[in-house]
């Protein structure tokens, strides 16, 4: 067992300008120990959320440790939540290619569909996502360099509300799927618990079509700042309308979460760097999957997992967004984001 499947993924923020900067979404494996990758999908429809996390690493013994972690939250199943760990010789990849197998499990791209299949025990999914310009959007711009450790991060969204089918066989059920997805990847060459405490990632929706991002991670003592946010508004066609930093974060609303123990900020207002006379006002809402990392792994895993990750969860909540630049109120300056999901990962306090 290796408890890189622990990190369930912490995805990142920062933005561009033009395509010429836009990111790669490929397998691109680093010698150092800290290095992982991961790609995480979600996908929602009226009855339905999942969340899917494909990961390579070289955290915990040996390198390129792999696999893929399952959420269902449903109707029909109840809440379902499992992880498959796999060594360096179940993995099927190829440098500088989209795409992974750990095992029976894989997710790759051809022409414009992306399909994932994946296989625990009793449950078996097969999603296809039909996505157009890939990514959408890079959000690290590039490689965002770690310091003062000697490293990188590196984010995208490979796409976002893109339109789903497929089947989910859940014990002795067939339930179809019909309904829109996301994929974010994060590729990095530190352990996340040295440089971040907690992360987010926001996507929201508009009623014509345009999207939000926001998200990033909090800091440990050790690194310079105290946090690390970036934002994105693209249009209907995916073209970046405003992006930048975050230089204030006021939190307006703090809840109790009792499954994690953790204070969640439910209510924030984000002060921009390059949009001053603009706030962002985000305020989440119910519960969409909460996830106790811990309570899926061995015993033994979890005194190796405890030495990093004290309180690892996963916490995803509906949100809304407003974009209020003080302009008029039929003015594209202020943009309403009504539909949306707000993650949360929760790493150390």
């Amino acid at each position: 067992m290796r408890y890189w499947i622990l990190l369930a993924f912490f995805l990142l923020s920062q933005s561009v300008t033009s395509d010429s900067t836009r990111g790669k979404i490929q397998y691109d494996p680093k010698p150092e120990e800290g290095y992982f990758q991961g790609w995480n999908y979600s996908f929602k429809d009226k009855d339905t959320i999942i969340f899917v996390t494909f990961l390579v690493s070289n955290l915990g013994p040996g390198s390129l440790n792999n696999g893929v972690s399952l959420y269902i939250q449903s109707k029909k199943t109840g809440i379902y939540y499992s992880t498959k760990e796999f060594a360096g010789y179940d993995l099927d990849v190829t440098s500088g290619v989209f795409g992974q197998k750990s095992g029976t499990n894989r997710f790759y791209k051809k022409d414009n569909k992306v399909t994932i299949e994946v296989r625990l025990e009793d449950v078996s999914l097969d999603l296809n996502f039909q996505v157009g310009r890939f990514p959408i959007l890079a959000l690290s711009n590039g490689e965002y360099p770690l310091d003062p450790y000697a490293g990188f991060l590196r984010a995208d969204i490979g796409f976002a509300k893109a339109k789903a089918t497929g089947e989910l066989k859940f014990k002795e059920q067939l339930i179809p799927l019909k309904g829109h997805g996301s994929l974010e990847h994060l590729n990095t060459n530190v352990e996340v618990y040295k440089f971040s405490k907690s992360w987010e990632i926001l996507r929201a929706y508009s009623s014509n079509g345009w999207k939000f991002f926001y998200g990033g991670f909090t800091a440990t003592d050790n690194f310079p700042k105290k946090f690390f946010k970036r934002y994105a508004i693209l249009n209907e066609k995916n073209e970046i309308v405003y992006s930048g930093n975050v230089k204030e974060i006021e939190v307006t609303k703090w809840i109790s979460n009792s499954f994690s123990g953790y204070e969640i900020p439910v209510g924030q207002e984000l002060k921009l760097e390059e949009n001053d006379k603009c706030k962002v006002i985000i305020q989440d809402s119910r519960d969409l999957g909460e996830i106790n990392v811990l309570s899926n792994i061995s015993v033994v895993l979890r005194l190796f997992v405890r030495m990093f990750f004290a309180r690892p969860y996963q916490i995803h909540k509906e949100t809304k967004v407003e974009w209020n630049c003080n302009a008029d109120t039929d003015s594209e300056e202020n943009l309403k984001f009504n539909t949306g999901t707000h993650s949360y990962y929760l790493i150390n306090r």
